[in-house]
């Protein structure tokens, strides 16, 4: 009697957390479904306009990525090794310059880009961390071509945000981080410079005419 008892809740105990997981990739999946239906809606919005206003764009586009995106995370990830020897204020610059890369790599991709339809697949095998999930979304172009994005999901302060997106075999975060430790060995591995660099590039100085 004592096994049956404990072999039932050996058996509840399992399905309780797999309701868990299940649960915590439902609200991760219903978070990215949400960004995508946002940016069609801001792609719809200007996908027909020859010279879309851009700070209005850059606004449309800044209001989903802040809600979504985990930028400290994300900047402190890119930074790699080098995040120990920056100050706090270097760290800080850094989250802001690269919040604006994402910004205006959205803005600029975007509304060229025509979106046909998308789908969710189902997850390959349940995360091992309730708090962590990944979230692939197959995106296919008004021309018929398919894009594979696998989004990356951390929740924090009961908010699902993307970390990381990994577009048919690229990684972003990994790319931006090579970027970064390119710049650091051109700038005599100086946090400062780079950040400065990495800004220059985003934002750079008008030419005087």
């Amino acid at each position: 009697m004592k096994q049956v008892i404990s072999q039932v809740a050996i058996t509840c105990v399992a399905f309780l957390l797999s309701f868990s997981v299940m649960a915590s990739y439902d609200e991760a999946k219903a978070q990215v479904d949400a960004s995508i239906k946002d940016m069609i809606a801001v792609v719809d919005k200007y996908h027909d306009q020859q010279n879309p206003n851009e700070d209005e764009l850059t606004k449309d586009i800044a209001a989903i990525v802040d809600r979504d995106v985990d930028f400290t995370y994300i900047s402190s990830w890119v930074m790699g090794k080098y995040y120990r020897q920056a100050t706090e204020e270097q760290r800080a610059k850094f989250a802001v310059v690269f919040k604006q890369t994402l910004i205006k790599t959205y803005a600029k991709s975007l509304v060229g880009f025509d979106i046909k339809e998308y789908s969710i697949s189902p997850p390959a095998s349940p995360s091992p961390e309730d708090d962590k999930q990944i979230v692939t979304v197959d995106v296919t172009s008004g021309d018929g071509t398919v894009y594979t994005l696998v989004n990356y999901m951390v929740k924090t302060d009961e908010h699902w945000k993307l970390v990381n997106v990994i577009m048919n075999g690229i990684n972003f975060r990994i790319t931006f981080k090579n970027q970064f430790s390119d710049l650091m060995q051109r700038n005599s591995y100086d946090v400062g410079k780079v950040v400065d660099a990495w800004q220059s590039q985003i934002n750079p100085p008008a030419t005087q005419g």
